[in-house]
């Protein structure tokens, strides 16, 4: 009952927000981007940026995908264009198969193995639409009651004030033992620009919540793939009793400063005098020549015949407003805290599953507790001013510096409380250029440095060359030359760690990493040849522990990714093949992809449109990484294979109006009797499952 109460309050709340909104045009929302849009869109035109204010300013505006074909999307792991390993569930851990490295130049507050459930600063969306914008998905399952229930909102409360928030709750209870999720995540920021345009604030806060049962996986795969029990709920599995706890939150904000105002202004003045030797016109009511009274009152004449005197008059100029055609740039400052809380939770710490790694502090009861908080301050010069670009400056270039301040707290099992346990400093410079040459050409560079402090001497080097083929009558498309060096320490998940079953002290070299990607785009297809090296990688090894390669090795990949619409179909899919050079440390499938494959119908005079789709993930077997609860994190493994199982689902999509409605068989290919459907070692696939949605966009 209280779920439902929830439902229709936000309900409630979001109408009467959209229903007071006065739809005046806002004056800072960006233009229509003049690139066409990759895919068309079938509803009213809303666009979005990223939150930063240099999004709005630098980058053209994105367009909601309002299409029909990716209305059944609703797990947030199918979303880009790889395959998850996961746990059985939605809402849990996850890897990417494709090789990447989520670790970010500095201290890491990044979580890895949650980073697509997260909602946090880098991935918030400012809405930009002159009517409110809100959309409304609720999913759910006919027979254990799984429910997804997700809102956006954007809106402009003044011609000068946007507002965007995204409310996000997933329960999905358990088709194995100890494997339910509830996950809740809530953003919102705020935009404010001076009608001047010189000052510009905006403020975001967010939560994240998730909470997890963590079984391990099932003890005999067997007893799965066999099928000869069909209910999953009974099938033994490593832990009763593990669960995670994660707590993951941020507030900060963002201003800039015009360094000059917008306008010049002509000052008011007066030229020397003029003698003229004609007859003088009566004045118009605006003219700006005016007679000297004072030289006429001391000439005792008839003023008809002031054809014969000279007369003296002064010109008056009127004041002028130009735009600046030159810039000193802009100020800007940011301010940020974060804040993680990680709890791991077991009641049975001896279990099987634990012995073959440390041993224990507590043998009756697990509490582990970390908690990570970080003071984050910036401040940069960057050359933008008032105008607005569509990815076509003409020349870009910022300097700053960046301070921060971190606290990590663990739990001390010998003083049973969370005691401090490590305080660090970072100050770090970064910078960057874009250049845009002959329209044709876009040449980007950024880097950054750590100068003092934690991780000294690390850096991360990036840069771009984007060339445009052909003219604008006849295109054909881009080249994109992508390079990438970076230097990173051991972050502090890996020197230093402390809990019931793990416990570690390290000193790694620093890893380097080297990346060189080639891509071709035309219109909606991608083709790219991309090439890693790795020195001295920090990964964890067999034993779920941290560990280092001293050997250097490549991670080479060849991609492509397509969209195309053929009269009423429409077909959109990706593959990767990649192969790396030391497989001990680095497994991943030789090959992976997914193909989408829809079918648009008009029915009921037009009104409606019916649209049924198939979708097929595939990749081939390999050695995939193992996951360990206990500290949230995948680990190497040579024991299980899993791979080369189609899993395909079946939707059916009912458009009416504003509103698409549809049907979602999933995994489909179970009721062909092959079971083995692992999507990680010891953790099947979700089983096949009928979910009903309903997903709509309101403008009011």
């Amino acid at each position: 009952m209280a779920k439902r109460l929830v439902f229709v309050l936000i309900l409630l709340i979001t109408n009467l927000l959209g229903f007071s909104q006065n739809p005046t045009q806002d004056s800072i929302a960006p233009k229509k981007p003049s690139p066409t849009p990759p895919q068309p869109i079938d509803s009213t035109f809303v666009t979005y940026n990223a939150y930063p204010f240099d999004s709005i300013f630098l980058n053209a505006s994105k367009v909601v995908d309002t299409l029909t074909f990716h209305a059944a999307e609703f797990d947030y792991l199918q979303h880009g264009n790889t395959i998850y390993s996961t746990l059985s569930n939605t809402g849990m851990a996850h890897k990417s198969m494709r090789f990447n490295y989520l670790h970010q130049a500095g201290f890491d507050m990044t979580l890895p193995a949650f980073s697509a459930l997260m909602q946090n600063e880098s991935n918030m969306l400012s809405y930009q639409s002159v009517l409110p914008y809100s959309e409304i998905r609720y999913l759910m399952t006919a027979g254990d009651l799984e429910q997804h229930f997700h809102v956006r909102f954007g809106r402009q409360v003044t011609p000068r004030l946007l507002i965007s928030f995204a409310f996000d709750t997933d329960y999905a209870p358990a088709t194995f033992i100890n494997n339910k999720t509830i996950n809740n995540a809530f953003w919102v920021n705020a935009k404010y620009i001076t009608q001047s345009e010189r000052y510009g604030v905006g403020a975001y806060w967010y939560r994240n919540k998730l909470e997890m049962g963590e079984n391990g996986g099932i003890v005999n795969d067997e007893n799965y793939i066999s099928h000869t029990e069909s209910d999953n709920s009974v099938i033994p599995v490593n832990l009763n009793n593990g669960t995670n706890f994660i707590i993951s939150s941020g507030i900060g904000f963002e201003q800039y400063f015009n360094l000059l105002s917008k306008k010049t202004v002509k000052i008011k003045k007066e030229t020397s005098p003029i003698e003229i030797d004609s007859v003088l016109p009566l004045p118009a009511t605006n003219d700006s020549l005016t007679i000297d009274t004072l030289a006429l009152d001391s000439l005792a004449i008839d003023t008809l015949s002031l054809d014969s005197i000279k007369s003296t008059i002064t010109q008056e100029v009127v004041q002028e407003t130009k735009d600046r055609k030159f810039t000193l740039g802009r100020i800007c400052h940011s301010f940020s805290y974060l804040n993680n809380k990680l709890y791991y939770n077991e009641t049975s710490p001896s279990a099987a599953f634990y012995r073959p790694f440390d041993t224990l502090l507590n043998t009756t009861k697990t509490t582990d507790t970390t908690l990570v908080r970080a003071i984050r301050n910036t401040l940069k010069w960057s050359s933008l001013g008032y105008k607005k670009y569509n990815d076509d400056i003409p020349f870009y270039v910022y300097a700053g510096v960046n301070h921060g301040f971190y606290t990590v707290k663990h739990f001390d099992y010998l003083e049973n409380e969370t005691t401090l346990s490590r305080n660090y400093n970072q100050l770090s410079v970064n910078g960057g250029i874009i250049v845009n040459l002959f329209k044709s050409t876009r040449i980007t560079g950024q880097g950054e440095l750590v100068t003092l402090g934690y991780q000294i001497g690390d850096f991360d080097l990036k840069g771009q060359w984007k060339q445009f083929l052909g003219t604008t009558a006849k295109n054909f498309g881009f080249a994109t030359f992508n390079a990438e060096i970076k230097r990173q320490s051991a972050n502090w998940f890996e020197e230093s760690y402390t809990s019931n079953h793990f416990r570690w002290e390290n000193d790694f070299k620093a890893s380097t990493y080297l990346t060189f990607d080639l891509r071709y785009n035309y219109k909606s297809y991608c083709i790219g040849l991309k090439q890693t090296t790795v020195s001295n990688l920090i990964y964890f090894g067999t034993d779920a522990r941290p560990t280092q390669s001293d050997d250097m090795f490549s991670i080479r990949e060849a991609y492509l990714s397509f969209y195309q619409n053929l009269w009423r179909f429409e077909f959109e899919g990706f593959a990767s093949l990649q192969k790396s050079s030391n497989e001990e440390v680095m497994h991943l499938p030789l090959l992976l992809g997914q193909l989408r494959i829809g079918y648009s119908q008009p029915i009921f005079h037009k009104v409606a449109t019916l649209h049924p789709s198939i979708t097929v993930r595939y990749f081939t077997k390999y050695y995939a990484d193992a996951y360990m609860p206990a500290t949230r994190t995948f680990y190497l493994q040579n024991e299980v294979e899993i791979g080369n199982f189609p899993f395909i689902d079946l939707a059916i999509s009912l458009k009416v109006k504003k509103a698409h409605i549809f049907f979602v068989y999933s995994n489909m290919f179970l009721l062909t009797g092959n079971y083995n459907s692992f999507i990680a070692p010891h953790y099947p696939m979700r089983d096949s499952k009928i979910f009903i949605g309903i997903n709509w966009r309101l403008f009011n």
